[in-house]
């Protein structure tokens, strides 16, 4: 066996082994940057998936106040048709009324003449 060319095989294999273990490591350093850059990134979706929540969250309140408004104005203008319905009677009665005045008043002006 010849001990100086194991010792040469050996030093060579440390060598190999010490530039492996400096590439892995270089390695391991540019994927604990991309991972930290990926991080970062993935914070701005979920700051906009936030964001966006809330904007969704304050268009439903939104459109609750306007159903609840819709609602008011329906209610309202039922009451609105009815008051006007009643006035329509009112007037037809005050015009019946009206014309048997104006009758009675052409007959009592027909009679002194």
């Amino acid at each position: 066996m010849d001990i100086e060319g194991t010792m040469q095989f050996i030093l060579e294999q440390q060598a190999q082994f010490s530039s492996d273990v400096g590439r892995i490591n270089s390695v391991l350093q540019r994927t604990s940057e991309m991972l930290a850059h990926l991080a970062e990134r993935q914070n701005k979706p979920e700051q906009i998936i936030q964001e966006v929540r809330q904007a969704m969250l304050d268009v439903a309140n939104a459109q609750e106040r306007t159903n609840q408004i819709l609602a008011a104005l329906a209610e309202r203008q039922v009451a609105t048709e009815e008051a006007i319905r009643r006035l329509a009677e009112r007037q037809a009665t005050t015009e019946e009324n009206l014309n048997v005045l104006l009758l009675t008043v052409e007959r009592h002006i027909a009679n002194h003449n």
